[in-house]
């Protein structure tokens, strides 16, 4: 402590301890005096300690609350979240529940449980295969449309493949003005129409559906849309860019329909 509070310390305690003997003074006893002085020291302490200690004392109880606080409004966030994805999940349920009862080749519905991890692959597992009446070749659809195809079937599990694989291919038809062609994948998220003849009358934005030719895909499924056409420097065909219907990067279920 610094010589200036002190010497402001023992003056106040000086005092303090001449007024407490004036007012006893007429009947002075030493031990009352000792008692006094030990009293009115421990008075001093205590409120030196209280007013020392109070504020950290506020800052711990308010840091207290404050944990308090935002334990709950995590809470409250991961509840909002859990609701929020149930409702999600129930909204896309309900689609392809709608699509089971009015499609009549349908087969089961199943869950994307793992992607691929090749940039260059676009190959997916479901969660149902051989004792769900899953068989290769079977044909993956959502309520917005194509998705891919069956490759391969365990008993439990299914490998999909992808309408954006590179190494997928379908029978395809413009919509409006029925001119056939192939459907491609391209390894990213759009796709290739290919063998449209350089004449034909192909617009941005018309749909693409499967033609059924190839004898793998039931016939008038949605795949995409037009979303580029050029027909420069392409030769005998067309280069036409399809953006599929359906986000294939960010589906979760998908029903297995078969052929006939």
């Amino acid at each position: 402590m610094p010589p200036k509070r002190l010497l402001l310390f023992l003056f106040v305690l000086i005092s303090l301890i001449f007024i407490t003997y004036q007012s006893n003074r007429a009947h002075f006893q030493p031990l009352d005096l000792f008692n006094s002085m030990f009293s009115t020291l421990h008075n001093v302490k205590y409120s030196i300690k209280n007013s020392l200690t109070s504020p950290f004392k506020r800052m711990l109880l308010r840091e207290e609350d404050n944990k308090k606080l935002r334990a709950e409004v995590a809470r409250l966030l991961a509840e909002r979240q859990k609701y929020h994805e149930a409702l999600l999940e129930n909204k896309r349920l309900k689609k392809l529940l709608s699509l089971k009862e009015e499609e009549p080749r349908y087969v089961t519905t199943a869950q994307v449980i793992s992607k691929g991890t090749d940039q260059w692959s676009s190959i997916v597992t479901v969660n149902k295969g051989s004792s769900g009446g899953v068989k290769k070749d079977m044909t993956a659809i959502t309520s917005r449309g194509l998705v891919g195809k069956i490759t391969s079937v365990s008993g439990s599990y299914s490998s999909l493949l992808l309408i954006t694989d590179i190494n997928f291919s379908s029978a395809a038809r413009l919509q409006r003005s029925r001119a056939e062609g192939v459907l491609s994948g391209t390894g990213f998220k759009k796709c290739k129409l290919k063998y449209v003849p350089y004449e034909e009358c192909v617009e941005t934005g018309e749909i693409i559906i499967t033609s059924g030719l190839d004898k793998l895909f039931p016939e008038g499924i949605p795949i995409g849309y037009v979303s580029k056409v050029d027909k420069k420097g392409t030769g005998l065909f067309q280069d036409i860019e399809v953006l599929p219907l359906e986000d294939i990067e960010k589906i979760e279920e998908v029903v297995i329909i078969q052929r006939e």
